[in-house]
């Protein structure tokens, strides 16, 4: 995602401001617990961001977005997502963070354009065959060289076709998503003719 880290963490110590009027610092009320609980919560996950303890950064969102934090905790927790390759995951939070209802326009925006990068993002499909050197095309279109091979493909649902002379010709259908890769293992079978 594009927002710096530390814009987005910029943001969760507004979470102080929520206190209910007349509300003191040293207020013991559930609410007032709840928002210091938050706001040490993100300090924690922006301490473990700088780090780089990605996974540690989420749980510290999670939890200071649970506690009551501001909508930016699901965007740091995508962040963090993005940074451990957990496409999906920060997908997820970006749609957390769409449902939200009173978003600006600009915000919605940004978070519509990362939802769909994400989901967008190409993929490797790497085919092997036994015996290998099979040809393959990706929906009707031939890709340079034999298998074991591997191509880029955008991300959506490709049908592939495998031919080796001797052998019966193989289709299969992939989906690719997130740009994870997809493995395509084939035992190609002797044809008759």
């Amino acid at each position: 995602m594009r927002r710096p880290i530390a814009r987005l963490l910029a943001i969760a110590p507004l979470a102080a401001a929520c206190t209910p009027t007349g509300m003191h610092l040293r207020d013991d009320s559930g609410a007032a617990k709840a928002v210091y609980a938050a706001r040490a919560f993100d300090q924690e996950g922006v301490r473990s961001f700088r780090d780089g303890r990605y996974a540690d950064a989420i749980a510290y969102f999670q939890a200071a977005y649970r506690a009551g934090g501001p909508a930016s905790e699901l965007w740091n927790m995508a962040r963090s997502r993005e940074r451990i390759d957990d496409a999906e995951g920060a997908a997820e939070a970006i749609d957390a963070y769409l449902a939200i209802k009173d978003l600006s326009a600009q915000d919605r925006a940004e978070a519509l354009r990362e939802s769909q990068a994400l989901r967008e993002r190409p993929s490797v499909v790497t085919v092997v065959s036994e015996p290998p050197g099979a040809t393959v095309a990706f929906d009707g279109k031939p890709a340079a060289g034999a298998t074991p091979l591997s191509v880029d493909v955008r991300s959506g649902a490709h049908t592939l076709l495998v031919r080796r002379a001797g052998y019966a010709p193989e289709t299969r259908t992939v989906e690719a998503r997130f740009g994870r890769a997809v493995i395509v293992t084939l035992d190609l079978v002797r044809s008759d003719k």
